[in-house]
């Protein structure tokens, strides 16, 4: 195989990675800004969207193996470990997955024991951590389109 194919090959698993990362994070932060506006509305709904969403986060791992796994390999097939954008991306990178751990995971460990809880008022509880898990997903979505605008102009 040469190396134009290896390049491209890995491009596509790249960008499936980013793909399947960005879209869990889109869907998920339109998804818990609706139901944070409803909160109130139908409780047992809530809670069933809520778990639903939070099932999300287990496809990251997988596009995080993909872009981890075809980044290494592009990386070793272009050399540009030295120049300022890739370090640049690789900064947002490690913020990516910083917040992913510190902030987001914590909110969705907050979430967890509200939801099985008994029936009752669960919007005053939920309405924190829901805030919080809209400004995780904004905040996650801002850096995947700088670590796209970094990977796209190549500044430096």
């Amino acid at each position: 195989m040469n190396t134009l194919r290896l390049f491209q090959g890995l491009l596509v698993i790249h960008l499936a990675g980013l793909t399947v990362m960005a879209g869990t994070n889109a869907v998920s932060f339109v998804a818990f800004r609706k139901l944070s506006n409803s909160l109130h509305e139908d409780p047992a709904a809530v809670k069933f969207y809520i778990k639903r969403l939070m099932g999300l986060s287990g496809l990251l791992p997988l596009g995080g193996i993909l872009l981890i796994s075809s980044g290494v390999g592009l990386l070793i097939i272009t050399h540009a470990y030295g120049q300022l954008w890739f370090q640049l991306k690789m900064g947002v990178v490690v913020a990516l997955v910083g917040n992913g751990f510190l902030f987001g995971a914590r909110q969705e460990l907050k979430i967890k024991p509200i939801l099985s809880m008994p029936d009752g008022p669960i919007h005053l509880q939920l309405r924190r951590p829901l805030a919080n898990l809209r400004i995780f997903y904004a905040i996650q979505l801002t850096l995947f389109g700088l670590a796209i605008l970094l990977a796209v102009t190549k500044p430096g």
